[in-house]
């Protein structure tokens, strides 16, 4: 495999960049200024399935490389020709923040990043991309995502995660995924977060908690 790998002035992303890094740094409580995380722009889907040695489906266009620090993104000149998603300045900017939220999350977790759902869903949150979803009635779904991925991890997890913020404020949150680094398995975390928010990580639970705050 072998890459062609330049540097860029691109004042559109400077300005997400710094952006990012300030609000993430506020909610991480982590005041990240040194080997600071790398914005890296992917032209295309080629190159996007050889730097992840795989074939990529076309909602996926963003991933991290931790060893690396970057925060790897599609190129917004491609991006409604090179995947499934409408571009919009709005949007790609929240695509790129979600990336970066990531390589934040990490360093809380000690690199575990299970379950998948409390993954996607903080950087979802975070990024802003709630805004560009219809909010849940009920939640029926997410949970299936604790190690497996996949498109579906995206719909319910953002939103989630913003109803355990709003209703018990974000300290409670990072603990959770301070502590996630310790957990060995499912059940483990499903009394991780019992202990933690008082209810139990069933769809019966979830909702009846969600629609008491939401009524």
């Amino acid at each position: 495999m072998i890459l062609k790998i330049t540097s860029a002035e691109d004042e559109f992303l400077e300005e997400i960049y710094n952006e990012s890094m300030k609000d993430l740094n506020d909610f991480y409580e982590i005041n990240w200024v040194r080997n600071i995380p790398t914005i890296a722009i992917v032209e295309d889907r080629k190159t996007i399935n050889m730097m992840r040695q795989k074939e990529t489906p076309d909602w996926n266009v963003g991933w991290i490389n931790s060893n690396m620090g970057w925060a790897c993104v599609l190129d917004r000149n491609n991006f409604e020709k090179e995947s499934s998603h409408k571009y919009s300045p709005e949007s790609y900017g929240t695509t790129v923040k979600h990336e970066l939220s990531h390589l934040f999350y990490r360093i809380l977790c000690g690199g575990v990043n299970k379950p998948d759902w409390l993954w996607e869903g903080v950087a979802t949150y975070t990024s802003g991309q709630n805004k560009f979803k219809k909010q849940p009635t009920e939640f029926k779904e997410f949970l299936e995502f604790y190690e497996k991925s996949g498109s579906g991890v995206y719909y319910e997890s953002g939103f989630f995660v913003q109803f355990l913020v709003e209703k018990f404020g974000k300290q409670k949150l990072l603990d959770l995924i301070k502590e996630s680094k310790n957990i060995k398995s499912e059940t483990e975390f499903n009394q991780l977060f019992a202990k933690e928010y008082g209810f139990n990580l069933t769809y019966d639970e979830i909702n009846k908690n969600y629609k008491e705050f939401t009524q």
